[in-house]
């Protein structure tokens, strides 16, 4: 399955990822960590990644799901985003802000 990853705001700084559909999230998180940060998730770091298909709304897919289990297909979206803390685990979905979101100052 081909992805495409969200790895900035601008067109420019998205690219296509091919992965097999056996691929589980938390294995997609730690190429993209690789790939786009240059380190694999490790103590005080964890990725957070969001998915989207063509025409939905972002959600947040569960560690251990295969990528075929979450419904995503070839064109699909996704982004990741690089969090720092003292804990593993994940923060709740109401404690996080969308990635790239705006502030309302600018």
């Amino acid at each position: 399955m081909i992805l495409t990853v969200y790895s900035g705001r601008e067109e420019g700084e998205w690219f296509d990822i091919e992965v097999p559909d056996e691929c589980t999230i938390e294995h997609l998180k730690t190429l993209l960590g690789v790939r786009i940060f240059g380190q694999a998730p490790g103590d005080g770091i964890q990725y957070i990644l969001e998915a989207k298909f063509p025409e939905g709304l972002w959600f947040s897919p569960q560690n251990a799901q295969q990528l075929m289990e979450t419904g995503l297909r070839q064109g699909s979206c996704v982004r990741v985003q690089r969090a720092f803390s003292t804990t593993s685990e994940e923060a709740p979905v109401y404690g996080r802000r969308s990635l790239f979101q705006q502030d309302s100052n600018e």
